[in-house]
């Protein structure tokens, strides 16, 4: 049984599909074991570093986030938890959720405003997916750091467009960088997220 067929119990709500992953990246469900599991990853993590102290500012926000998902109908998570060879671990976490069109009707009225007011557009020619980016602050603990979000939508493959499935990237970066020291990497974030979006196939299609 999948991990879809898990979390929505032999249901065919969620139509199964795939997904490529780099190397070190792994899917969760949205639920209290991977939140407990990936704490006790970022805790051993915070140790090594010689951080403890942020070890229960930590747990707070991880609580947050992981609520803040399930209220938001995520069905899937993908973050890296085993470091590259030069020992990176990336500050990007891909997240699957299933949208409604308002009111039980077409997606398409979405997808225009989307457009209209996101800049939406094709994944990189990709149509099966329209594709928009934004940029925000949010409070971690007594700090502010930058998110830069990559958002991507694509239809269920069923009849009348009514349900999709919205992969979201949140790539985060210091705030308080004047110089945007850090955009390369955050540009370079944003094309892994591309990229693993793009391998999406909906199974049996």
């Amino acid at each position: 049984m999948t991990l879809r067929d898990e979390l929505l119990g032999a249901s065919t709500a969620l139509p199964g599909y795939s997904l490529v992953l780099p190397s070190g990246w792994h899917e969760f469900a949205a639920d209290a074991t991977a939140e407990q599991h990936l704490m006790r990853l970022a805790t051993g993590r915070l140790r090594e570093q010689h951080r403890p102290d942020l070890d229960a500012q930590l747990r707070a926000l991880t609580g947050r986030a992981f609520a803040g998902l399930r209220a938001s109908g995520t069905v899937a998570v993908y973050v890296q938890t085993e470091e590259w060879a030069d020992g990176l671990v990336l500050p990007l976490s891909i997240t699957a959720s299933v949208r409604t069109a308002p009111g039980g009707g077409s997606l398409d009225d979405l997808v225009t405003e989307l457009i209209r007011t996101k800049g939406a557009t094709a994944l990189h020619g990709d149509r099966r997916f329209v594709r928009w980016e934004s940029d925000s602050r949010v409070a971690v603990g007594t700090a502010t750091v930058g998110q830069h979000t990559v958002a991507y939508l694509t239809p269920f493959p069923e009849p009348g467009r009514r349900r999709a499935l919205q992969f979201t990237a949140v790539a985060t970066h210091p705030a308080d960088d004047a110089g945007e020291s850090w955009r390369p990497l955050v540009e370079r974030m944003t094309e892994l997220s591309d990229a693993v979006v793009s391998t999406f196939e909906w199974h049996g299609r």
